[in-house]
């Protein structure tokens, strides 16, 4: 069988998106005979005409989170109709459980989330913002000011919405959890708790700034007691260099990662790969792969008000032998997630477990008239 992966990698999430592909891609075809084949296509033009000069068995489309719904909708509705047998698969591009590009799931086999909840219910909720997390944002009182991620699931195509993979399967994790030769690095721990943030720029100030900022004034409380390396900054204040911002977090007993645009950032993986204990909001409804986020198990999860931060933070600091297991936990977690080949099992069971004939059953109006197209 083979499959192409077709768009954009000048977008650093998307590059990293693609990462694992490469990375397993011997283990893909010798266990399920998958050979891959990746295009650089960064408009929409050139993922269109990409993918009519192929006729790959699969393919899965790389798009850009700045692309238009309709125009979306309209390149991969003729996507499917150019080769409607040919299995297609959306990875979504935004950070959130949510998305803009619903609007495609009638001409997809499956659509892609790095995360998304667990009960699919929750896409016909209509959610102020487009989730359950924007929405409790907003609850608090946080203006979004019109700002939202969503767009209408209908019953007939939710359950083409499928958990993918998330940031935590880049290539510099798997690097530091596989180490060559078996060797792995130690970190002297001389900081108690690590959270650093950006919040853009003020110009651009999105309701995610006050939220953040919120997150590093529950932390203040510990000042007396702790060594903290907290800040949440504007471009304009001076960001910490990434060398200082590196350091640090390997360097820190507890790891605190709230939300940002969406549930799931960098850090989470970071902590893990670097034996922190990853202190984060609740990740109870989400469902995403790796998994790191077992409560109690493989992190410590916090309310997403912060009310009970400070105690759990003062719980763990003071019995670091409790703090342990969970770090331990959460590295062995995320190690068998590579050493298993679970992303080669996810990408053959995507595939492998739809029918040979598409499954998308189109709407009443598709035809496969080209003079019907506009």
């Amino acid at each position: 069988m083979n499959i192409l992966l077709i768009g954009g990698t000048e977008d650093s999430i998307v590059a990293a998106q693609r990462e694992p592909f490469t990375d397993e891609c011997h283990s893909l075809k010798r266990q399920f005979g998958m050979t891959l084949k990746s295009v650089r296509a960064e408009t929409l033009a050139d993922i269109q005409f990409g993918c009519q000069q192929d006729n790959s068995d699969a393919v899965f489309l790389f798009p850009s989170w700045r692309e238009s719904a309709i125009d979306i909708e309209r390149v991969v509705r003729e996507i499917r109709e150019d080769q409607p047998n040919r299995k297609l698969i959306f990875v979504d591009p935004f950070a959130q459980t949510s998305s803009n590009f619903f609007n495609v799931l009638p001409y997809v086999d499956r659509f892609l989330k790095r995360q998304r909840p667990r009960d699919l219910s929750e896409y016909r909720q209509g959610f102020i913002g487009g989730s359950r997390f924007i929405a409790a944002i907003a609850e608090s009182g946080i203006e979004l000011n019109g700002w939202s991620v969503s767009s209408q699931v209908s019953p007939a195509y939710e359950h083409r919405i499928a958990t993918g993979w998330n940031l935590g399967t880049a290539r510099r994790f798997r690097r530091e959890l596989l180490p060559r030769f078996g060797f792995r690095h130690t970190y002297a721990k001389n900081i108690d708790i690590f959270c650093r943030m950006s919040l853009g720029t003020q110009q651009q100030k999105e309701w995610y700034c006050e939220y953040r900022i919120a997150a590093v004034e529950a932390l203040k409380p510990l000042e007396k007691n702790y060594n903290l390396a907290a800040s949440a900054r504007f471009a304009e204040e001076g960001f910490i260099p990434r060398r200082q911002y590196e350091r640090e977090l390997k360097g820190s007993r507890i790891v605190f990662s709230p939300f940002g645009w969406g549930e799931t950032c960098w850090r989470d993986f970071e902590a893990i790969c670097y034996d922190s204990l990853l202190v984060k909001p609740s990740m109870e409804y989400i469902d995403t792969e790796p998994n790191i986020f077992i409560p109690g198990e493989t992190y410590v999860p916090v309310r997403w008000d912060f009310a009970d931060l400070e105690e759990k933070c003062r719980y763990y600091l003071e019995n670091p032998e409790k703090a342990d297991r969970i770090i331990k936990n959460a590295r062995q977690v995320y190690t068998d997630y590579f050493k298993q080949g679970k992303f080669s099992q996810l990408i053959a069971n995507l595939i492998l477990n739809l029918k040979n004939t598409s499954e998308v059953s189109l709407p009443q109006n598709f035809s496969l008239s080209a003079n019907q197209i506009n």
